[in-house]
C-alpha cells in the first residue's frame, strides 16, 4: 500500500533478521546465504513494531541447525563470467552447543547485455512509454521505449563477499542462548545507469564501497507457560562514493548509518488464549562526510544532509485470541511509542542549528478470522500506522547569509508523524489433501498528514529583519498537508495435481496478483502568509508556525512507482526423488515515475508493461550432488525497473552442489 523507497532512516516497510530490527537501509546488503524462509507480514504492523511498519513487516529467518552436523558446498559459473563460490555448514558441536556458519563469494567479471528477442514486448504493449506534463504546458506524447537493445551495458561488473556465524546452546531451566554476526561488503562498485554511462559528461563517475556488519545477541526459552525473548542488537551500514574513475580519485562522500537496540518481551499461553507484552528500544544514527579537492589537497567541506538520530522507546501488548476449539480467532493490541528526533552538530555546516523533539504515538490494531467450514475461511483486519518525520523537519534550523540577505529553514515543532490506516477483508480456502490453497482480499489505505513544504519570500522592500539586523529573503518549513489513498484487490491461489491425484510426485500451477484500483496523493498548495511579516523587526522563524495558509483545492497526482497490475504465475515439478523444475513468469503493469532520463524535456513518464519468464531445472546426480540449471528472463527481454537502469537480458547459470 506503499511506493517503493530507497535510503533513509525512516522507512515505510520495516525489514527484520529473526524478529529483530535487521539495521539494512539497503537491501542489496543483505545476503541470502543463511536464510531459511522469508515471512511476510501484511498491512500497517506499526502496532507491535513501531514506525517503518507502515506497509508491512519482511521478516528473513536464518538457520538454527541442532541436529548432527551438515552443510553443503556449491559452485556456479554462467552468463557475463559470472561466478558464485557458497558453502554452509551447521548443527551440534559439544556440551549442548550448536552452530551455524555460511560464506559467499560472488563475481560478475563482464558487463552484462540487455535483451533483445523481446517476445512479449508487443503482446503487453512494451515498446513505447507516455511523456506526461503535469503542469499542462504540453500535450502528453508517446515517446519509443526501445533504446538498448542487445548492447553490452557499461559499468556493470561487480563483486561481492560476505558470511554470517552463529553459535548457541542451553542455559538451562528451558532457556539458550544465541550470538550471531554477518559481514557484507563489496568494492568498487559501479553505476550502470544512462546518467553515467560512455558518452556522458561523466561516464564511470557513480563508483561506491559498501559494506554491512551486524550483531545479535539473544535469550529466549519455553518456561512453563511462558515463552520469554531478550535480545541486544547493533548493525552499521556504510557507503563511500568516489568522485570520478582512475588511480587519482577520491572519496568524495561518505554516509554511515548505525542501528542499535534491545527487545524485552513474553508470551504467556492462558487457556486457549495468549498475551505477548514487552519493550523495546531502537536508535538509529545517521552520519555523512564530503570531500572536495582543493589546490591539490583533499579537504572535508559541509554535507548535503545534517546529521541526525531517531530514537524510540516503546511498550507493546497484543492478545491473541481462540474461540469455539479454533473456529474463530483473533487478536487485539497496541503500541506506544515515544520517539525522540535529535539534529546533530555537523561539521562543516555553522548554518545547522543542532535541536531535539520528543513526542508520543499511539497505534491500536486488531483482525479477526473464522473458518466456515470444509478449509473455507474469512478473514478481516484494521490497524493504524505510522512514520517519524526526520529529524530536520522537526527541530532543524539552517540559515545562509549573502550580502546581509539570510535563506532560512527551520524544522516545525507541531510537525506530526504521516499516520495510515488500513483495512483489508478477504475469503480463503485451504484443502491441503487437494492440493488446494487460494485467497482474495480487498484492501483500502488512507495517509494523512502527509509532510509537504511551506514557503515565503520577500522582495527587497518588504523583507523583514532579525534581531540582530539581518534581512530575511526567503524562509522554509515543513507542515502536515498532504493525503493519499490506495485500493486495491490482492489475490492467490495454487493447485498441486499430483497431490490431489494421489501421486508421488508434486505438479503445482500457482498465481500471484496485485490490482491497483485507486492510488493517488492529494496535496494542497501550502505557503506562508508573507505580507503578515512584510517590513517586520526582529523577525523569529518561530513565528511561522500560525501563519501558513493552504489553497482551497488540492493537486492530485498518481502514486509513483505502483504498478496498476502486478502478477506472477508459474508452475514446478517435482518427482521427489531426481528431478525438479520451476518455470515462473511476471507481470508488470504500467508505472508513473519523475523522467530523470530527459534534463531536457522535464515531465513525469508512464513506464511501459513487462513480462519475464525464468526458468529453472535441477537433476540429483547422486546422493549427495545436484546439477542445477537457471535461466533468468528466458526470453531475453529489454526491460527496467527504473527508467534509465536497463536489466539484463538473457542469462544462463550452471549450479552443481555437493552436501555432507
Amino acid at each position: 500500500g506503499f511506493r517503493p523507497q530507497a535510503g533513509g532512516i525512516q522507512q515505510r516497510t520495516l525489514t527484520l533478521i529473526d524478529g529483530g530490527p535487521a539495521g539494512a537501509y539497503n537491501l542489496a546488503l543483505v545476503d541470502l546465504q543463511d536464510v531459511e524462509r522469508v515471512e511476510v507480514l501484511k498491512g500497517p504492523a506499526s502496532a507491535l513494531y513501531g514506525s517503518s511498519a507502515m506497509g508491512g513487516v519482511v521478516n528473513v529467518v536464518t538457520r538454527r541447525s541442532r541436529g548432527a552436523p551438515a552443510g553443503s558446498v556449491a559452485a556456479t559459473y554462467g552468463s557475463y563470467a559470472t561466478t558464485e563460490l557458497a558453502a554452509r555448514a551447521g548443527g551440534a558441536l559439544v556440551g549442548g552447543v550448536d552452530g551455524d556458519v555460511s560464506l559467499r563469494l560472488y563475481e560478475q567479471g563482464n558487463n552484462y547485455r540487455i535483451g533483445e528477442g523481446n517476445a512479449f514486448r508487443g503482446a503487453v504493449g512494451g515498446d513505447s512509454a507516455r511523456k506526461i506534463y503535469p503542469a499542462r504546458n504540453k500535450p502528453d506524447r508517446w515517446v519509443g521505449d526501445t533504446a538498448g537493445d542487445g548492447i553490452a551495458r557499461d559499468f556493470t561488473t561487480f563483486r561481492t563477499r560476505s558470511g554470517a556465524a552463529r553459535l548457541g546452546g542451553s542455559l538451562g531451566g528451558g532457556l539458550r542462548a544465541d550470538v550471531r554476526g554477518e559481514l557484507f561488503r563489496a568494492d568498487d562498485v559501479l553505476s550502470p545507469g544512462d546518467v553515467y554511462a560512455i558518452g556522458t559528461a561523466s561516464p564511470g563517475d557513480a563508483r561506491k564501497n559498501v559494506d554491512r556488519r551486524t550483531a545479535d545477541v539473544a535469550v529466549t526459552g519455553a518456561v512453563g507457560a511462558h515463552a520469554p525473548l531478550a535480545r541486544a542488537y547493533a548493525a552499521r551500514e556504510r557507503a563511500e562514493n568516489y568522485d570520478a574513475p582512475g588511480s587519482n580519485s577520491f572519496v568524495s562522500f561518505g554516509s554511515e548509518i548505525g542501528t542499535v537496540g534491545a527487545q524485552l518481551q513474553d508470551a504467556v499461553q492462558l487457556g486457549e488464549h495468549a498475551l505477548v507484552a514487552g519493550v523495546d528500544y531502537t536508535r538509529a544514527d545517521a552520519e555523512s562526510q564530503r570531500f572536495a579537492r582543493q589546490e591539490g589537497a583533499v579537504n572535508e567541506i559541509g554535507t548535503f544532509s545534517p546529521n541526525s538520530r531517531v530514537s524510540s522507546l516503546a511498550a507493546f501488548a497484543e492478545t491473541r485470541l481462540r474461540f469455539a476449539g479454533g473456529r474463530l480467532t483473533g487478536h487485539v493490541g497496541g503500541r506506544l511509542d515515544r520517539v525522540t528526533l535529535d539534529l546533530r552538530s555537523t561539521p562543516f555546516r555553522p548554518d545547522v542549528t543542532a535541536g531535539s523533539e520528543t513526542f508520543p504515538v499511539f497505534n491500536p490494531s486488531g483482525g479477526v478470522q473464522l473458518d466456515l467450514g470444509r478449509g473455507v475461511r474469512a478473514h478481516a483486519t484494521a490497524g493504524r500506522a505510522f512514520v517519524a518525520p526526520d529529524a530536520f523537519g522537526r527541530a532543524g534550523f539552517s540559515q545562509t547569509v549573502a550580502n546581509n540577505v539570510a535563506a532560512i529553514t527551520v524544522g516545525n515543532p507541531a510537525l506530526d508523524p504521516e499516520r495510515s490506516v488500513t483495512v483489508d477483508a478477504g475469503v480463503g480456502v485451504a484443502r491441503p489433501r487437494q492440493g488446494l490453497d487460494a485467497d482474495v482480499t480487498y484492501f483500502r489505505t488512507t495517509v494523512e498528514d502527509r509532510i509537504t513544504r511551506a514557503r515565503a519570500s520577500f522582495t527587497a522592500a518588504t523583507r523583514p529583519t532579525t534581531a540582530a539586523g539581518t534581512q530575511v529573503g526567503r524562509v522554509e518549513t515543513s507542515v502536515n498537508a498532504g493525503e493519499a489513498t490506495i485500493t486495491g484487490l490482492e489475490a492467490r491461489a495454487g493447485y498441486d495435481v499430483g497431490r490431489a491425484a494421489g501421486r508421488p510426485f508434486s505438479f503445482r500451477l500457482f498465481g500471484n496478483a496485485t490490482r491497483i484500483f485507486r492510488a493517488e496523493e492529494r496535496t494542497p498548495a501550502a505557503s506562508i502568509d508573507a505580507a503578515r511579516f512584510a517590513r517586520a523587526r526582529g523577525f523569529d522563524a518561530a513565528q511561522l508556525f500560525d501563519a501558513f495558509v493552504f489553497g482551497d483545492t488540492a493537486v492530485v497526482s498518481p502514486i509513483r512507482n505502483v504498478a496498476d497490475l502486478t502478477v506472477t504465475s508459474g508452475l514446478e515439478y517435482d518427482d521427489l526423488r531426481r528431478v525438479s523444475g520451476r518455470l515462473a513468469g511476471r507481470y508488470v503493469g504500467h508505472r508513473r515515475d519523475t523522467d530523470f532520463t530527459d534534463a531536457a524535456d522535464v515531465s513525469d513518464v508512464e513506464y511501459p508493461p513487462f513480462l519475464v519468464l525464468d526458468l529453472t531445472a535441477g537433476v540429483r546426480l547422486a546422493r549427495r550432488y545436484q546439477l542445477t540449471a537457471l535461466v533468468s528472463n528466458l526470453t531475453d527481454e529489454n526491460y527496467y525497473e527504473k527508467r534509465g537502469y536497463n536489466l539484463p537480458g538473457r542469462t544462463l547459470q550452471l549450479r552443481l552442489s555437493a552436501g555432507f
